[in-house]
């Protein structure tokens, strides 16, 4: 039964040209749109993350850190991991700073006191930094002009050899996430057209009952949103040279986590909507907002903090850092088997709650 539903569904989507172009073409085209308008892109009130080490340890060096750490544009606090250039780095690197900053030597004697440590996904992290230093110098330590010839940073990008592949792999993972649940959301209406056409009541009186047939759906699903990312990451590899063959198991585990949340997700929520008009709208307005709040229309690091942390409830926000981890960051098991966990239990609950509502509503 699982493998008749299945191929029911699968020649469904073949023999509907218009649905198949829709799956697997148009995301590659959202996704490439997504990297050419807001790789560059740039704002303001933005209160970064910033890692703070002070190897000068100065009267003007510890002046200058409190005045940082006091600024209500920034959210500065000592590197947790040390004071060394490398536990910095790690940090930017590992993504829980937006950026670090290292004291080499006194702001007040010559040449340049400031290492600047970034993550070129954040890209304006390194100006709006530089910006906030400059005028705490000028405000809080006397006798440096920061008007004058001076070059005050070094910097130090973490990007290494892939060089420009961090926006292309946060918004291949943001575009993924998009398209997987809508997707799944449309695969899912199914369930409601054999509610109002009969099929499950004949379903749910035969031996085996609606689990194979919603096993068969959520298997459809979960596939569809595995090959729709494989689509959109072969385009990433191909014209960005995102590193996803070098790490292609890991990609695999991370899409096939995202796509069993897309498909659990949807299929909970048809589940509970009475028609097919309800659960479109439901459905699109639900994850259009997910979507904006998880960081996929726009970077999450340029949202205010407490938006932030809601974006934290959402998948979006667990896919897109967990592609970042694994193909930008080179991230081990121990890193991200949390984030696969979240999101696959979050995926195999709502399949269990869709299983409970359907067989509940046909009694």
């Amino acid at each position: 039964m699982i493998f008749a539903m299945f191929r029911v569904m699968l020649l469904g989507l073949l023999r509907d040209r218009f649905a198949l172009a829709a799956t697997f073409l148009l995301p590659p085209l959202v996704f490439v749109i997504f990297v050419t308008v807001f790789a560059g892109a740039s704002g303001e009130a933005v209160r970064l993350r910033l890692a703070v080490a002070d190897q000068a340890d100065s009267t003007s060096s510890r002046r200058l850190v409190a005045a940082l750490f006091a600024e209500p544009q920034l959210r500065a606090q000592p590197n947790r991991s040390g004071n060394t250039v490398d536990a910095v780095r790690e940090e930017v690197r590992a993504g829980r700073v937006d950026a670090g900053l290292v004291m080499l030597s006194d702001p007040a004697g010559a040449g340049a006191p400031f290492l600047l440590i970034t993550d070129p996904t954040r890209a304006m992290a390194a100006p709006l930094i530089e910006s906030h230093v400059q005028n705490a110098l000028a405000v809080h330590v006397p006798g440096i002009d920061v008007g004058r010839p001076r070059a005050l940073f070094l910097h130090d990008p973490i990007s290494g050899a892939k060089k420009g592949k961090g926006m292309v792999i946060y918004y291949a993972g943001a575009v993924t996430m998009l398209f997987a649940l809508f997707s799944a959301l449309y695969g899912a209406l199914s369930l409601i057209e054999e509610r109002n056409a009969g099929i499950a009541d004949r379903i749910l009186a035969g031996p085996a009952g609606l689990a194979p047939a919603i096993g068969g759906k959520f298997l459809f699903i979960v596939l569809q949103g595995l090959l729709q990312a494989g689509s959109i990451f072969l385009v990433a590899q191909l014209l960005y040279g995102a590193p996803v063959k070098a790490r292609l198991l890991f990609w695999l585990i991370t899409s096939g986590a995202a796509a069993t949340c897309a498909a659990g997700l949807a299929m909970g929520l048809v589940a509970f909507c009475r028609n097919r008009d309800q659960a479109q709208l439901i459905g699109v307005c639900l994850f259009l907002m997910l979507a904006v709040i998880g960081g996929a229309m726009a970077p999450s690091f340029t949202m205010p903090p407490w938006l932030q942390a809601v974006g934290l409830l959402t998948p979006h926000a667990w896919v897109i850092d967990t592609y970042q981890a694994v193909l930008w960051r080179d991230a081990g098991w121990r890193s991200v088997y949390p984030a696969w966990g979240v999101l696959t239990g979050l995926g195999l609950a709502g399949l269990m709650l869709a299983y409970v509502t359907v067989r509940r509503v046909r009694r």
